[in-house]
C-alpha cells in the first residue's frame, strides 16, 4: 500500500515524495528509487497525452487568427511572464532541470509539449533529468541523514 501511495505521489509532484519515503514509510534506497521512478515515469507518459489532447482541443476551440478580427493585446499574468522568462532564459534543458524540483511533472510535461514537443528526445530528456534528481534526492535523505 506504501508503494502505490509513493508512485501516485511522483506522479503529480516529484521532489515533495521523498521524505515521505524515506523517513515516514522508512523505504530503503533501492525501494526509494525505484518507486519514485516508476511514478514519474507514469506522470510524464500520462501528462503527455493529456496535454497533447489539452493542446488540440485549445486548437480547435480557438483556431488560429482570422482576418475579420481585430488583434488583441495579449494580457500578461505573473504566471505567464515566469514561464515566458524561462522558456527564453533557459530553454528545454532549463524546463527538464527544474521540472522535477521547483515545477510539477504534469507542468513541466505541458510546456515540453507545447514549445518544444515537436522532438521526442525531449520527453527523454525530461525522464533523465527526472531519474538524476532521484538519485540526488535520495541520497541526500539516506546517506547524509539531511532531516527536512
Amino acid at each position: 500500500m506504501n508503494a502505490i501511495l509513493i508512485i501516485f505521489s511522483s506522479t503529480w509532484k516529484f521532489a515533495a515524495t521523498f521524505p515521505v519515503a524515506v523517513y515516514l514509510f522508512k523505504m530503503s534506497f533501492t525501494e526509494t528509487i525505484l518507486y519514485t521512478n516508476i511514478g514519474g515515469f507514469i506522470g510524464i507518459i500520462v501528462s503527455l497525452f493529456f496535454s497533447k489532447g489539452l493542446i488540440l482541443l485549445w486548437n480547435k476551440i480557438f483556431p488560429g487568427k482570422t482576418s475579420s478580427r481585430v488583434k488583441q493585446k495579449k494580457k500578461f499574468t505573473k504566471s505567464n511572464r515566469r514561464l515566458v522568462q524561462i522558456k527564453t532564459k533557459y530553454g528545454m534543458p532549463g524546463i527538464a532541470i527544474l521540472t522535477p524540483v521547483l515545477l510539477s511533472i504534469p507542468l513541466g510535461t505541458f510546456l515540453t509539449a507545447k514549445y518544444y514537443g515537436k522532438r521526442k528526445t525531449n520527453y527523454l530528456l525530461l525522464a533523465i533529468s527526472q531519474l538524476g534528481w532521484s538519485f540526488v534526492y535520495t541520497i541526500a535523505l539516506t546517506q547524509f541523514n539531511l532531516k527536512l
